[in-house]
């Protein structure tokens, strides 16, 4: 297939904007970083350039060529690298994070496999005929997700292809220190259909052989992983590079471009010439525009409503019996999704929540292999596709394996897209101890997920109708953590309180319960706590009234992070004790940040916390230095 003008014009044009990106780096005029993808620029024309956008691309932190190919448009990621409000991303995601129509990019590497297959399984469901493809490098195949996807994609027939771009190093590290065995294997061992091609020479037919595979993904509806051996003629990013010279001019000898303008100086270099002025007046024209501001960037959390209380009257079920008739009832939503290991009939789940499910909805209940970074980061696929996925891991330790995707993944898309997109994903799982099940079966690790942007921690407990929570998660936008007692889970909420002692809830979007005495002018303790441990508590009341003379309220926390601020603060007296409960380790505890929040509220004394705001770090240099502790911030409070 021959290459036409117009992709000879496009990449001549993306390797003119990548050029352009290190002078200006160089000229400090960029923040951060960049990895540019000269010398690799044909492999973008040929798969990215050759779909719609109808179809998607996922591609990582060397994404510019794959981005201008797949858009049409290097207007946008200037503004962008140069930090602009009308940058693709307004300057907050910058080189390596960018969005546009269903392009996506994320610079850790490997993370981007398992969110691409959630997208392309969307596809499937969808039955919509849109294929997708994910971009990866030689490197990226040091990472355990890549295998995991590969396996997934294969059994479960999804349309994805994957792109291998072997540029030979994982950064500074040559492949041939690091890569056992050959790449064509790895692909042959889950059975994906494997196909070859390069971006050296005037000869060669990666556009036909790009076209092929692409179609051969779109009319089988499977995957298809195509490894195109390429060089990158610059550094990893910016100037960081070690390599000898001689083996960078032997690479320059057998590049495409180079030598498809060698072939013809005068004509190509007429074409260089006006692509060349036409990028530099723009960079200059943009170089003044305005940045965005931190008012926009950060968002206004609206008003907090009056809290009212009211008595609350307790549902008598077991918690499975009313989480399974949950997921029934929500599972008749169309874009519901509940995905895990283990899950599908006639087991239905380690506690059995989803049982019955697989059998009523098989196509939107789906089992997976033993793969939580999978799990976590398909459910993130799902639900950028506008889907609203369950992800269930069986295990609350088990949660550390999916870290990465809630971490640098579901928690960022919304402020690292700039607000285009959203994540309404609910990451689901048992937390706690008191079955005998040992060091890695019974943790209670919700603290180390505290702080995450736009991400909230939610945790049930037995008294709760979890109804309640689920019809508010149903609604959210934005990625959730679940924390479910595993010992809640076949109980019923037996509650026998002392004479007089009420127990209320809250009207709260996700409410709260508290217990309170006949005479709450006199507490002595106020106690709080949340999920499994509240049990302790209130099975315990008459006797800590009896023993130690305390007049003991109780409060109940559904959501511990962000944390109920209005509710705990109302709720506490002064010249009282505070008792904080939770299983988790004594360190760095969801404890310590109430009792912060009370005592920076309710002594004499002021506390002042100076920390990053709760946002992701943005790459333009004026948003950066707002978000961070700064000297600035810092007088603000003396």
């Amino acid at each position: 297939m021959a290459i036409n003008h117009r992709i000879i014009k496009e990449i001549i044009r993306i390797r003119i904007v990548e050029q352009a990106f290190l002078n200006l780096f160089s000229e400090g005029k960029l923040n951060g970083t960049v990895h540019t993808c000269i010398g690799q620029e044909l492999s973008a024309a040929s798969f990215a350039g050759q779909i719609s956008k109808r179809d998607f691309v996922f591609s990582n932190h060397r994404c510019h060529g794959h981005y201008i190919s797949y858009t049409k448009e290097w207007k946008p990621l200037i503004l962008e690298l140069l930090g602009k409000s009308s940058g693709v991303c307004g300057g907050v995601g910058s080189s390596q994070h960018l969005h546009k129509y269903n392009f996506f990019s994320n610079g850790i590497q490997g993370g981007i496999m398992p969110v691409a297959a959630g997208f392309a399984l969307g596809n499937k469901i969808k039955k919509n005929n849109n294929i997708g493809i994910v971009y990866i490098g030689d490197g990226t195949l040091g990472e355990g997700a890549v295998y995991e996807t590969l396996n997934f994609i294969s059994k479960k027939e999804i349309p994805l292809l994957v792109v291998c771009e072997n540029n030979s190093y994982a950064q500074s590290t040559p492949i041939d220190y690091t890569l056992s065995g050959s790449i064509k294997a790895r692909a042959k061992a889950f059975g994906i259909e494997f196909r070859e091609s390069n971006t050296f020479n005037l000869d060669n037919n990666i556009l036909g052989e790009a076209k092929s595979s692409i179609e051969y993904v779109r009319q089988n509806s499977k995957p298809l992983f195509h490894l195109v051996n390429t060089s990158r003629l610059k550094a990893h990013s910016k100037g960081d590079d070690d390599r000898d010279e001689k083996e960078i001019k032997e690479l320059e000898k057998k590049d495409f471009l180079n030598n498809l303008i060698e072939s013809d100086k005068e004509h190509f270099g007429a074409i260089i010439e006006k692509i060349k002025k036409e990028v530099d007046l723009f960079i200059d024209e943009s170089l003044d525009l305005n940045e965005m501001s931190f008012e926009n960037y950060l968002e206004e959390n609206g008003e907090q409503k009056k809290i009212d209380y009211s008595i609350y009257n307790l549902h008598k079920e077991r918690q499975i019996k009313l989480l399974n008739s949950v997921f029934h009832n929500l599972m008749k939503n169309n874009n519901s999704i509940f995905i895990g290991e283990d899950i599908l009939d006639p087991y239905g789940g380690a506690f059995k929540v989803s049982k019955g499910l697989s059998t009523k909805f098989p196509d939107r209940v789906i089992g997976t292999s033993i793969s939580e970074s999978l799990i976590a980061g398909v459910a993130n696929g799902l639900a950028l596709n506008g889907f609203k996925p369950y992800a269930e891991f069986m295990f609350g330790d088990f949660t550390a394996l999916a870290f990465d995707q809630l971490i640098n993944h579901s928690s960022k898309f919304y402020n690292m897209y700039n607000k285009k997109v959203n994540c309404p994903v609910v990451f689901r799982t048992p937390m706690g101890a008191r079955r005998g099940y040992g060091p890695t079966h019974s943790q209670s690790l919700e603290k180390h997920f505290v702080g995450m942007d736009k991400f909230e921690i939610i945790a049930l407990n037995k008294y709760l109708d979890p109804k309640i929570v689920y019809d508010y998660l149903e609604e959210r936008t934005h990625p959730t953590l679940l924390i479910e007692n595993k010992t809640d889970y076949a109980k019923k909420p037996n509650l026998n309180l002392p004479n007089k002692f009420k127990l209320y809830i809250t009207n709260e979007d996700i409410p709260n319960l508290i217990i309170k005495p006949p005479n709450d002018s006199k507490i002595t303790s106020t106690i709080i706590t949340y999920g499994g441990s509240s049990e302790i508590v209130l099975d315990n009341i008459e006797k800590l009234f009896y023993e130690k003379d305390q007049l003991i309220q109780v409060l109940i926390l559904t959501k511990i992070d962000p944390l109920p601020e209005s509710f705990i603060l109302e709720n506490i007296t002064e010249n009282t004790k505070v008792i904080t409960i939770e299983e988790g380790t004594e360190r760095g505890t969801i404890g310590n940040n109430i009792i912060s929040l009370i005592a920076k509220n309710n002594t004499n004394n002021h506390f002042y916390s100076l920390s990053s705001h709760d946002n992701i770090i943005p790459s333009v240099k004026s948003l950066e230095d707002n978000v961070l502790p700064s000297i600035n911030r810092l007088m603000k409070i003396l």
